[in-house]
């Protein structure tokens, strides 16, 4: 298959000395990247008439599905087929990959499979398991129960991570301080251990893995940095002298999460609760516009769940705008940087040769005006393969 026609981003295209390219694919992979009108042949030729080619999205913080307190408890088929419903949604946003922080039953796991196998069509997954928390965590309800092992000591999560593991996940998430509904603040005491964090990540390690952990609060962000995890997920109260240090550090990341701070308008929530969410939303975005101007590493997460993706743009929207943050470097953390961080890096996230074919095609030029994706892609490849497309000439 060759795409004639391409406007590359050079950032997320290993940089070549031009624009306009064709791009050749074989199988599930891209086999070349030349200037436009080069000469490149294949037998399928599709014209993408100077639209810009970008790699398929990240969101590294999803949840594919998680049971609300409110609903009668589903059990595990019932709930991975509901699950699969919602699962599409990914890819029409151009998302071709997800990281799933928790998901009721470890239903990310099989799903996981089965899209490896080819007998679900939707994003490939890189999948935790069960998270791990202590007692406190059983105030949030019953959908934290169906989704989280609930242990302490550093034994027991030690204990808890190898099993995780050995059933499966990919990486280890763990909850390191209280959740945004809990009232949390920015000196909000870990509602771990320092030990039960270590434990966690010896486990990880020795498992050729690694730890996220959900961290909001300062204390919990400052003991998740001592004790080697690898990503610290929202880190909302991060203040400018812990984000001066992990400026120093290496191999840890930050996955902030805007998205799901996106007000409801549903009428669901009651004016007191409106204003603490949107309190939060802009303290995180003050200290995340500090440890971004501090030229941190950072992924791109939305903590959305349940298939909610309709605020999925907000994630680049808030960056932006709140963050300060440039569309290239937004872009570039929602591709190239997310797959370093998932252990993706040179699989997949830029537009080079030996790279995966998973592409979208937009309209428009992302890498100067972020709103164009606020609008579905033109085309979706995965491996290669068109999984979502809003019609037209391509």
């Amino acid at each position: 298959m060759l795409l004639r026609n391409c406007r590359l981003i050079p950032e997320l295209s290993g940089n070549p000395n031009f624009t306009m390219a064709d791009v050749a694919v074989e199988g599930d992979m891209i086999q070349s990247v030349a200037p436009a009108g080069a000469g490149l042949a294949a037998e399928s030729v599709y014209d993408c008439q100077g639209h810009t080619l970008m790699p398929g999205l990240f969101d590294l913080h999803a949840h594919i599905s998680i049971a609300s307190a409110r609903e009668e408890p589903l059990d595990a088929m019932e709930n991975l087929l509901q699950a699969m419903a919602w699962f599409g949604g990914y890819l029409k946003h151009g998302v071709t990959t997800i990281r799933d922080c928790g998901s009721s039953n470890r239903m990310a796991i099989p799903l996981r499979d089965a899209v490896k196998r080819g007998a679900v069509l939707g994003p490939d997954v890189v999948a935790c398991g069960y998270m791990l928390g202590p007692q406190s965590m059983y105030q949030l309800g019953r959908e934290m129960k169906m989704t989280m092992s609930i242990v302490d000591g550093a034994d027991a999560f030690r204990a808890a991570a190898h099993r995780e593991l050995s059933l499966g996940a990919d990486f280890v998430k763990i909850y390191a301080s209280a959740s945004g509904s809990q009232g949390l603040t920015k000196d909000s005491a870990p509602i771990l251990t320092s030990g039960e964090v270590r434990a966690a990540v010896e486990a990880a390690k020795a498992g050729g893995a690694y730890v996220a952990a959900h961290a909001h609060s300062l204390p919990a962000i400052r003991m998740c940095m001592e004790e080697g995890v690898r990503c610290i997920e929202h880190a909302t109260f991060l203040d400018p002298a812990a984000a001066d240090e992990l400026a120093q550090m290496r191999g840890v990341y930050l996955v902030p999460t805007f998205a799901v701070l996106t007000p409801p308008d549903d009428g669901s929530r009651s004016p007191e609760e409106l204003a603490a969410k949107e309190e939060l939303l802009h303290t995180a975005a003050a200290n995340i516009r500090y440890a971004y101007e501090k030229g941190l590493s950072m992924g791109f997460g939305t903590d959305l769940i349940n298939g909610r993706l309709e605020h999925f743009y907000k994630e680049f929207f808030y960056r932006h705008t709140l963050c300060g943050m440039s569309p290239v470097d937004i872009l570039l953390q929602a591709t190239k940087y997310s797959a370093e961080i998932a252990g993706l890096s040179g699989v997949k996230g830029e537009i080079r040769p030996g790279m995966a074919a998973d592409m979208i095609l937009v309209d428009g030029e992302p890498d100067k005006t972020l709103r164009v994706l606020e609008q579905p892609p033109i085309c979706v490849w995965k491996r290669g393969t068109i999984v979502f497309s809003t019609g037209g000439d391509i």
